[in-house]
């Protein structure tokens, strides 16, 4: 680490520390702690994981072995499937109802956190129909806050253990639905970079891209830019350590200094789109939304930023904004700024070999261009939090060229 990396760590643990909502406890082996923070509620403890992965690296070990010393029992749901489905948000719940936990503890990837989460919307409210929270707020207007949750991330990208945010899949339309609400904040995070030594090659840049995307659409959303400078450097910290250390994380997994520091960049990226005060995404996790029962949300998140990034160039704010990103990866700070910064950073992609156009996408159908196209009014708040907002009558319009060049890997083709 340099003296700028040991720069923001120093401000990023202040900030850490300060944070309201959430509790954010940072550094290796702190899920050692866990049954500390959890005995603070009561006795008994659900756990909530994915399908398995955290079985076979230990991380599940190594926190029940903390509730075991702490003599807190737990019962465990295991299942979570990538982009977590209603159904499975709704079992969750119907666990949880059947016993009788003081604490829930979600261990893994975003999709464990955001199940839980969700899930304890209908816990805590007494609820059976998940729908009628969709959208910004719902919950809150009944709660003030979910019972106590802890989440621990064993992957450094998806921000969920401290955001306010739950995506949530509707099997029957083939798209992701949003809540996004203060009520989901858990009351501790706690943050293992060891945890995500274990992450394969593809899922370390899968989650990394995804903490890039977080903050870069956060730092050149304009829409919500009075008065949030604050998380607009934020962003900038973050942005730069992706862009310093993804790389080091993919090559050199065993490296602890790039592993803690993808873990600062990515809970970074959740203070930036997930805090009380925050700034909202755009294009990239819309189309993620889209395309969720086909390819992965830091896939289609990261490939998408890119392209995007050129159709928001376009704005004189943006072309401003885009100065200190180009100085971090060597881009020509000219009038076509935003798409010098394009094919920088798909340069960097392919450094890591993570596909530059979505044809390259296992599974990839031409026909998911339109199904973009015609999802996109479902998740209208991202397109007003685009720096150039999209109205609803030129989605078509505006949103094709993007996805064409971004099928076929020219940037180009938006003009």
């Amino acid at each position: 680490m340099n003296d700028r990396d040991q720069e923001i760590y120093k401000e990023a643990m202040e900030i850490f520390i300060n944070w309201p909502r959430t509790e954010i406890i940072f550094g290796n082996d702190k899920i050692k702690d866990t049954g500390l923070y959890a005995s603070k509620y009561g006795r008994n403890a659900l756990i909530v994981i994915g399908q398995g992965s955290v079985k076979k690296t230990g991380s599940l070990d190594l926190l029940t072995a903390s509730l075991d010393e702490s003599d807190i029992d737990y019962k465990i749901f295991e299942g979570v499937e990538p982009n977590p489905s209603k159904e499975t948000i709704d079992s969750i719940a119907e666990f949880y109802n059947k016993g009788e936990f003081d604490v829930t503890i979600a261990l893994g990837g975003g999709s464990a956190m955001d199940a839980a989460k969700a899930a304890l919307i209908l816990t805590t409210l007494d609820a059976d129909d998940l729908t009628k929270f969709f959208g910004v707020g719902k919950a809150s207007e009944k709660l003030d806050r979910i019972s106590p949750c802890i989440c621990i991330p064993t992957t450094s990208g998806t921000s969920s253990e401290i955001t306010r945010y739950s995506n949530v899949t509707m099997s029957n339309l083939g798209v992701k639905k949003l809540i996004s609400d203060v009520s989901m904040h858990p009351h501790y995070a706690i943050v293992d970079p060891k945890l995500t030594i274990s992450c394969p090659k593809s899922l370390t840049v899968t989650v990394g891209l995804d903490t890039l995307t977080h903050s870069m659409e956060g730092y050149l959303n304009t829409v919500q830019d009075e008065g949030n400078d604050d998380i607009n450097a934020r962003a900038l910290m973050s942005i730069e350590l992706v862009f310093r250390w993804l790389k080091v994380a993919v090559e050199e997994p065993k490296n602890e200094d790039a592993r803690r520091m993808m873990s600062v960049a990515s809970v970074l990226g959740g203070t930036v789109i997930g805090g009380e005060q925050f700034k909202g995404t755009g294009g990239p996790h819309m189309n993620s939304f889209s395309w969720a029962d086909t390819i992965a949300h830091g896939n289609s998140t990261g490939i998408m930023l890119p392209y995007y990034i050129v159709y928001y160039g376009k704005n004189p704010k943006v072309q401003e904004k885009l100065e200190p990103i180009a100085d971090m990866l060597g881009a020509a700070k000219d009038e076509d700024i935003g798409r010098n910064v394009a094919k920088k950073m798909l340069v960097w992609y392919e450094s890591m070999g993570f596909p530059t156009r979505l044809a390259d996408m296992p599974g990839w159908k031409d026909e998911y261009i339109d199904k973009a196209i015609q999802d996109a009014g479902q998740n209208a708040m991202k397109l007003k939090a685009m720096p150039n907002p999209v109205p609803l009558e030129q989605v078509d319009e505006i949103l094709r060229p993007i996805l064409e060049a971004a099928k076929n890997g020219d940037v180009s083709l938006i003009k």
